[in-house]
């Protein structure tokens, strides 16, 4: 019975010793065979990616076969995007992710195996358009166009070389090989083997890279917390694969054809496996580390150094500028000097004279002499207030050509009689002259624009010639006409000659000089000339007198409507009529001067003090014969009341008075319903001449 007993616990002990066997196996890495998932991106050439037949291959890819082909390990590998493979791992579908580089800081979650490879960017280049590019041109280039990802890393890094770098970015390798053979692309900052991947692919046999070495990484393997069993496998396989050559084949297969010229490390690396990995590892991360920090600190040293050349240059351009805009000051002071002067010189002579024909009793011959002073300093300062007017619209490009067919001899015949008197009141001898026969033909321009020019030069003439003579003299050709103003005056100095169409500086030499006058004519008359696509120059000796040449074209065109052949009828003048008219201005003072202007010719005069009273006048006198129509009022301005007026009475006949009239105006008026238009300061005369031919 005893050795019965001992027989069935012996039986037992066995079992159990059995089991304890079984269970060992099972849980050696090196016993029986386990399932493990790894998974890799499908679109990270040449480390891991789907082929063209959709085949998950790649140098990690490999890496891992061979490991697993050691130990005959049962390991299921699998492709998808970075992200999706990612959620596996954090979700436990999967045991581990291939081709993921090491985080910079420990993580609790996961373990990474020893490297399989170590990656780095680097600057590449089409040798195409730069033969000799390096580190130190890129530093030196301003504003060089960088095709990267867009990566704060990667441009961070990218401005600690130049500051000054501009970006374009990508989403994917191949657009950034893509983006070299756009010659404004100075290089492309990226990953190095999957650049030279694509550029080898696309034939672009053009890309080179720099040599030097960034941002390196290590590449291996993260695994679940749950499998350190696959951590010690992939270690142990590592170290086999090295050491029988494996992984260099698998290396000389994917990687070292986009590595060529920078084997170096690879070459040592080679041989120094055989005695010890090791060793080899640890002297290359010193190696390497070392690199790094003395690389780090060439940079700093460089970019401190370019950058304070470059604010060397900064401190250069902005006290350049503070002079600039120094001497603009000066010449905007000296402008507005001049200008406050010929307001206020004949708004003195305006005031002045008006309170002598209030404060004692003059006789008839003062009074009209007062009365003629004032009217000179009134159209004085009315002439200055255009041409600052004219300066305005011509530098905010408003200014346009309004091209008709001109007289010029009509033209200058005018003009010539207008100044006759003025040259002979000081004495001076004013010729006219055209040498050369003018054509037949009809002559298209501005005559706005030409008349001011040649006023211009005339009343330079006038101004700045004390005694002898001031001569005009013209030629007309079918293709351009051409005009001289010579005179015996003061001249123009040669360090004048070439600020003298100047706005500022014209117009403090003006001021300076004693003569009157905004000294705005001459800038006028340049961009006149300019806009009508002509020339004009001078010729001057101090003291010996000036000669102005001004040449314009014939800007005749299709689109220029041709006058009609047929002649006027002249009609006979009509019995003087009495109108209705309705005057409608704010202001109290236009209004007296307009009722007391139009007193001869009115039967009677109606009065509406803005744009709402003047449509209600319209209404309530429904035989009204003429408005006079102030654009800006208040309440409604004259446009919008003309509009209102148009929509209840079409006859009555509307003139348009305006402060701001100007070339082509008559066609702003007309579209809002006017008949006529006439300009501020109003001049009866003009003002009947308009009325008069209300029925002509």
């Amino acid at each position: 019975m005893r050795i019965l007993l001992n027989l069935l616990q012996s039986i037992y002990c066995m079992r159990y010793i059995v089991l304890l066997i079984l269970l060992a196996v099972a849980i050696s890495p090196f016993g029986l065979k386990a399932q493990y998932k790894v998974m890799f991106s499908n679109n990270y050439p040449p480390y891991n990616y789907e082929n063209e037949k959709g085949e998950l291959v790649g140098f990690n890819v490999d890496i891992l076969n061979a490991i697993s082909a050691l130990y005959d390990k049962d390991i299921s590998i699998s492709g998808n995007s970075w992200e999706a493979i990612n959620k596996a791992l954090e979700n436990g579908d999967i045991n581990a992710i291939g081709g993921a580089h090491y985080p910079g800081s420990p993580d609790n979650e996961y373990s990474y195996t020893r490297s399989a490879i170590n990656t780095s960017h680097c600057f590449l280049y089409n040798s195409n358009y730069h033969s000799n590019f390096s580190l130190e041109f890129f530093r030196s280039l301003k504003e060089p166009l960088v095709g990267v990802w867009q990566n704060d890393v990667l441009n961070y890094y990218v401005l600690s070389i130049n500051p000054t770098a501009k970006f374009t970015y990508v989403n994917n390798y191949k657009e950034l090989v893509k983006e070299l053979d756009n010659e404004d692309v100075t290089c492309i900052f990226g990953q190095r083997i999957g650049s030279m991947y694509y550029a080898n692919k696309l034939g672009k046999d053009y890309v080179l890279p720099l040599s030097h070495r960034i941002l390196e990484r290590n590449m291996g393997f993260k695994v679940s917390n749950s499998s350190p069993e696959l951590v010690e496998l992939l270690n142990n396989g590592m170290e086999v694969i090295l050491a029988n050559g494996e992984y260099q084949r698998i290396y000389d297969k994917w990687i070292n054809e986009y590595n060529k010229n920078h084997n170096k490390w690879q070459y040592y690396l080679k041989y120094i496996l055989i005695v010890s990995i090791l060793i080899v590892a640890i002297f290359l991360l010193l190696l390497i580390l070392n690199w790094v920090l003395q690389l780090k600190v060439r940079s700093k040293t460089q970019d401190l150094q370019k950058q304070l050349e470059f604010n060397s240059q900064i401190m250069k351009e902005l006290e350049n500028q503070k002079i600039k805009a120094e001497e603009s000051d000066k010449m905007k002071s000296a402008f507005l000097a001049n200008m406050s002067h010929e307001i206020r010189t004949p708004m003195n002579g305006i005031l002045g004279f008006t309170d002598l024909l209030k404060s004692a009793d003059y006789s008839l011959e003062k009074k009209a002499h007062f009365i003629q002073i004032i009217k000179q300093s009134g159209n004085r300062m009315l002439g200055t207030i255009n041409n600052i007017i004219d300066v305005s619209k011509l530098e905010s490009g408003l200014e346009e050509n309004q091209i008709k067919e001109v007289d010029i001899n009509i033209m200058i015949g005018e003009l010539y009689s207008f100044f006759k008197q003025e040259a002979s009141s000081k004495g001076l001898n004013l010729t006219l002259s055209n040498d050369k026969p003018t054509t037949n033909h009809k002559f298209y321009t501005d005559e706005y624009k030409i008349n001011s020019i040649l006023t211009n030069l005339i009343k330079n003439a006038l101004k700045f010639t004390k005694q002898g003579f001031i001569d005009i003299k013209y030629l007309v050709t079918d293709s351009f006409a051409e005009f001289w103003i010579s005179d015996s005056g003061i001249g123009i100095a040669p360090d004048k000659q070439s600020t003298i169409f100047d706005h500022f500086v014209q117009a403090n030499f003006s001021h300076s000089s004693g003569f009157e006058g905004s000294g705005l004519g001459l800038s006028i008359s340049k961009e006149y000339v300019k806009l009508l696509n002509g020339d004009i120059s001078l010729k001057s000796k101090l003291n010996n007198g000036t000669t102005f040449y001004v040449r314009i074209p014939n800007n005749v065109s299709d689109k220029i409507k041709k006058a009609e052949d047929h002649e006027q009828v002249v009609k006979q003048p009509e019995e003087a009529k009495k109108y209705k008219i309705l005057i409608a201005e704010d202001d109290e003072t236009s209004y007296y001067f307009l009722k007391i202007a139009l007193s001869d010719i009115a039967e009677t005069i109606i009065h509406a003090k803005d744009g709402v009273h003047a449509v209600e006048m319209a209404k309530k006198f429904a035989d009204i014969d003429i408005i006079l129509m102030d654009i800006k009022m208040p309440k409604l301005d004259g446009f919008e009341a003309t509009k209102q007026i148009r929509k209840f009475n079409k006859k009555v006949y509307i003139i348009a008075q305006t402060a701001y009239a100007h070339e082509g105006y008559d066609k702003i008026v007309s579209e809002a319903g006017c008949d006529a238009y006439i300009s501020k300061p109003i001049d009866k005369k003009k003002l009947l001449d308009i009325i008069q031919n209300i029925n002509s």
